[in-house]
């Protein structure tokens, strides 16, 4: 299973305990594939750089390691197909998301942003990702 992940689920996953990191665990025993874009792994880069993380260089480096290991990044959608979509989220910049992840084939977009899954049927919580994936292995 391939799930398309937001810059949210993966700073969750690579900071904090709780459902998301548990999401990359399955993902590094090769239980599912997570997936994003460049656009997400630099914001990713970015949120983890700021002060309230509190986090130091190594800790945002080894962050970053992990991801750069464990999560597939794919190019960011060409431009042109992202202002095609313009008017199809409410908020423009998450465009990217929804482009990379229709472009991606992945199964799911996994994301915590509740405007995102009411607008995309294939959006879906961390704890639906993880009932999924934990299901894939009975």
């Amino acid at each position: 299973m391939r799930l398309f992940v937001d810059a949210n689920t993966l700073v969750s996953a690579l900071v904090f305990e709780g459902n998301e990191s548990l999401l990359l665990d399955l993902c590094r025993l090769g239980v599912c594939t997570l997936v994003t874009i460049e656009y997400v792994r630099e914001e990713v880069r970015d949120v983890l750089s700021r002060p309230r993380l509190d986090l130091s260089a190594e800790e945002r480096d080894g962050a970053m390691a992990i991801l750069a290991r464990y999560i597939v990044v794919l190019d960011d959608p060409p431009i042109e197909t992202i202002k095609a979509a313009q008017g199809r989220v409410t908020d423009e910049a998450d465009l990217p998301i929804l482009m990379g992840f229709e472009l991606s084939g992945c199964d799911f977009l996994v994301t915590g942003d509740r405007s995102l899954r009411r607008l995309i049927p294939k959006a879906i919580t961390t704890r639906e990702a993880l009932r999924l994936a934990i299901g894939r292995i009975s």
